[in-house]
């Protein structure tokens, strides 16, 4: 049974005005200490973020990423913001360029959060350690602090922390294999235009015909091809489920010590990927913070589920405004989040079992 640290957004004695230790940024120090993530610190050490993509305004504020700056800075700690590409090539983060540009307009630069970003998997997405679908930059952290924005999602049903390392510490190959079976193929309405040819970074495509053993399935000629003349085989949303948690397990096999926070606020149906922001689910909860990321995930949805939804968001539109309702399940039927805390817990990352203590 793992130890999962919380503390609530609440500020009960708002009406006393000058209540500084009741911000979050205070209580986020509380928990990262409660939770021995101090101890985690050691060499150069990564501070894993999604920082939103264009047109999302719910992601992480740059406030939090700076907190924790200070508190690892204050531990002599050398550290970076990283984080890997988008799959495939035309959204706002499929490339170094792309990405630090779109943080950058997300109040993401050394600047504002003290520390450099830099992104794990190259100038492409595509730089790996050797024989792996994990992000080459990886190898290099001695310990990785992970701040993970807890939402719904449309696939996998739930993100958290295992997803941020699942998806966010991987190649667009280790995003791909998430996703879909196998490369993918041209079929009959290529017109041999051209489009994939010029973006393919392997030169795997050639004379109508992606070349399988070339291929580093990044999701590039899905992307640009306007003829939907790229055909992929879509795995089920149970099997992306479990694809994300055994992705997360080989990047924590490349890691030394990890510790994990994870923001239960602004909670959406989906997740930051997308280009929009809709209404919260719920109201704010605050932060939970261990060094097991599945107990870490289960106390997210034991919270989230167990507060009453927002009237006007999907949760009312779902019948999910109960108290006790399972907001994620209910809100993406499609799905079932268990599937990937279940396969993470027979994988040995963490356990579901946990006590929650609660920090004030």
């Amino acid at each position: 049974m793992s130890t999962v640290y919380f503390s609530s957004s609440r500020v009960p004695e708002f009406r006393r005005w000058w209540v500084p230790e009741s911000s979050l940024l205070r209580k986020m120090e509380k928990v990262f200490y409660s939770a021995g993530l101090d101890k985690v610190v050691s060499g150069t050490v990564g501070i894993k973020v999604h920082m939103g993509e264009p047109g999302d305004v719910h992601y992480l504020r740059p406030i939090y990423v700076s907190k924790i700056v200070d508190l690892i800075r204050d531990l002599d700690g050398e550290l970076i913001v990283v984080e890997t590409s988008g799959l495939g090539w035309i959204p706002g983060r499929t490339s170094a360029e792309k990405h630090l540009e779109a943080a950058r307009r997300n109040g993401f630069c050394e600047e504002t959060i003290g520390a450099p970003v830099r992104m794990l998997d190259g100038a492409y997405g595509i730089e790996s350690i050797k024989g792996s679908i994990v992000a080459r930059g990886i190898q290099e952290l001695d310990s990785l602090i992970v701040l993970s924005h807890v939402t719904g999602h449309i696939q996998a049903g739930f993100g958290g922390a295992i997803k941020n390392l699942g998806l966010g510490c991987v190649t667009k190959t280790g995003k791909y294999r998430v996703h879909y079976d196998g490369p993918p193929e041209l079929n009959k309405r290529c017109d041999l235009c051209g489009e994939c040819v010029a973006v393919c970074p392997v030169g795997a495509i050639e004379d109508g015909r992606i070349n399988p053993d070339k291929c580093i399935c990044c999701n590039a000629c899905l992307d640009v091809c306007s003829k939907d003349a790229v055909s992929v085989r879509e795995v089920s949303n149970n099997e992306l489920a479990a694809r994300i948690a055994e992705n997360a397990y080989k990047v924590l096999q490349n890691l030394g010590k990890v510790g994990y926070i994870n923001f239960l606020v602004d909670i959406l149906p989906h997740c930051d990927c997308h280009p929009h922001s809709d209404i919260p689910i719920v109201p704010d909860i605050g932060l939970l913070s261990s060094l097991d990321p599945v107990a870490c995930d289960r106390a997210s949805i034991d919270l989230v589920n167990s507060s009453p939804g927002v009237l006007t968001s999907e949760a009312e539109n779902c019948n999910a405004l109960a108290s006790g309702a399972d907001k994620f399940k209910l809100i993406n039927p499609e799905t079932n989040w268990k599937v990937q805390l279940s396969t993470a817990e027979k994988l040995g990352i963490g356990t579901q079992e946990y006590i929650l203590e609660k920090v004030e």
